[in-house]
């Protein structure tokens, strides 16, 4: 038997409004968590038993693991890492429990551009909140412009 149904209608937006900007402040929350490393702050802003997929430069592979094992590897880094976002791109569910964030990133380690791409979020509505359930980012080495961007 197959099943027709109707098409859930999204809510799209680059820029941010007030449907968006909690949205918006959740992942940005989760950077600011990975630029500090901290634990405690990862635990606002997303759940440890989501995935991730992250796509280092070639020419290492694809690797998979849970929200709560990168936050246990970030933790223990040593190396000062910056890594932001721009131009996101948001797209929510009409239920509005579910919602995505898209956007190009620039990832410094020790002040030094190290590489370059695009996450994109998944993040789920939690008792209120929005939570980081998921993260995927493709990323590459930068170009010599990029290395030279702030």
């Amino acid at each position: 038997m197959c099943w027709t149904l109707p098409s859930p209608r999204l809510e799209t937006s680059s820029s941010t409004s007030p449907g968006t900007d909690a949205i918006i402040a959740a992942a940005q929350g989760f950077l600011t968590a990975l630029n500090s490393k901290s634990r405690v702050d990862f635990e606002k802003y997303c759940v440890r038993a989501g995935g991730m997929s992250l796509s280092p430069p070639a020419p290492t592979i694809l690797r998979f693991c849970t929200i709560g094992s990168f936050v246990e590897h970030v933790a223990s880094v040593t190396d000062e890492i910056d890594e932001r976002i721009w131009d996101p791109e948001v797209k929510v569910h009409e239920a509005g429990n579910l919602a995505a964030v898209w956007a190009p990133f620039r990832a410094k380690i020790n002040g030094v551009v190290d590489h370059v791409g695009v996450d994109l979020f998944i993040l789920h509505r939690l008792n209120g909140e929005w939570k980081v359930t998921g993260l995927a980012d493709s990323c590459q080495r930068p170009t010599e412009d990029e290395k030279l961007l702030d």
